[in-house]
């Protein structure tokens, strides 16, 4: 099963009072990482284990939350919870696609969660502490922010960005939802999106199994995009397998490892067939059609010329990243990278998505933002 799991095993949860750390802990009955020792907790807390490694004492009752330097953690909450009204912050580049997308309207609670304790891109531990939220979590290769956060008293949880084990984006998913569970007392909605996700994923394995590479399109995923710089993503980011698990060629595989910026005579070495924008860039396909971007020449590459260049869809979050949409990710790839193996009505498929999965009656027009992002919702 591609879907990794293993990391669950080294969560541990615990009700009963351990030895005794410092005094100032004991005292203040306050959550706080391990540093080589032991925490002492009560009935009213319970140990998990971090994607960092490191153990974690947090409330047993969770009823406020930031998410930070994580860009999609916050939705990451509502899939598995429901709710938004804990997130009481969360980092701008979050806020800016949250209010962009579906959750906005799903759950409006997210629109009151603050964004002060970012100033210039930094954390600002003076201001995350005002907070005094139950649990902050933080990408897991911020380590200075961690260790900051963690001084200062607060409770901090390290999420990874890509899952060790996989690196795909549901395996991803998965793991952040499965220790949210964990930490939130729910397990439903993760063990649903599991099922969903491996459905999806096996039924488009099959139909791609036995296609040659010529019979695969040539396909790029840009990350980035602006007169400044192409990001483009590459191997062992979520671009690769994505294409990979849809039935085309990444052309940046062989010659990028993550994402990397490259210049237009790279662009017309691949010369790619499909080219894919994410959310991360303000840029549409018709900025590419249009030739608009100062210093570059788009006009020569094959998927210009023929009209196949594709923003990424925005729905509980941005699709290139991991979400909650995630097997809808995989149709709408596998649809345009397969046309002649899949036929799916992606307005049907959304629609019936939303009203299964987050119990939500999608409009015409809610569907027709969600495939037509507006560059708005750019992290930028």
């Amino acid at each position: 099963m591609y879907i990794n799991k293993t990391f669950m095993a080294a969560i541990a949860l615990s009700a009963v009072t351990l030895a005794a750390c410092s005094n100032d802990e004991g005292a203040n009955n306050t959550s706080s990482a391990t540093n080589g020792g032991e925490v002492q907790t009560t009935a009213e807390e319970k140990i998990v284990m971090d994607q960092a490694g490191t153990e974690v004492t947090i409330p047993g009752q969770v009823d406020s939350i930031v998410s930070g330097g994580i860009l999609p953690y916050f939705h990451t909450w509502y899939v598995a919870t429901n709710s938004t009204k804990e997130i009481v912050a969360m980092h701008p580049n979050s806020y800016n696609a949250a209010e962009n997308s579906m959750l906005a309207k799903l759950s409006p609670d997210v629109l009151n969660a603050s964004t002060d304790f970012v100033k210039n891109g930094e954390t600002n531990i003076e201001e995350l502490m005002k907070l005094n939220a139950d649990v902050y979590f933080e990408l897991s290769t911020n380590e200075k922010t961690i260790e900051q956060a963690r001084a200062a008293g607060i409770t901090t949880v390290g999420i990874k960005a890509i899952d060790a084990a996989a690196a795909e984006p549901l395996a991803t998913f998965n793991s952040w939802l499965e220790l949210t569970g964990q930490i939130a007392n729910t397990t439903e909605r993760a063990d649903r999106f599991l099922e969903e996700g491996e459905k999806v994923q096996d039924e488009i394995k099959a139909n791609i199994k036995d296609l040659t590479t010529e019979q695969k399109p040539d396909a790029l995923m840009i990350y980035q995009l602006s007169d400044q710089a192409i990001t483009v993503s590459g191997k062992g980011f979520f671009g690769n397998q994505w294409l990979n698990a849809t039935g085309a060629n990444d052309v940046a595989e062989e010659d990028v490892q993550g994402r990397k910026d490259v210049n237009m005579e790279q662009i017309y070495s691949w010369n790619p067939e499909v080219i894919y924008l994410t959310n991360f860039t303000p840029i549409q396909p018709e900025d590419l059609y249009n030739n608009t971007i100062p210093g570059q020449d788009w006009s020569e590459v094959d998927a210009v010329k023929n009209k196949q260049v594709y923003k990424i869809p925005l729905g509980i979050y941005r699709w290139f990243p991991p979400s909650g949409d995630a097997p809808l990710m995989l149709k709408w790839l596998a649809q345009h990278n397969q046309p002649d193996l899949f036929t799916y009505d992606m307005n049907e498929e959304i629609r019936t998505y939303y009203k299964d999965f987050y119990d939500y009656d999608l409009t015409d027009e809610d569907i027709h933002s969600i495939l037509n992002p507006s560059s708005d919702a750019a992290n930028w």
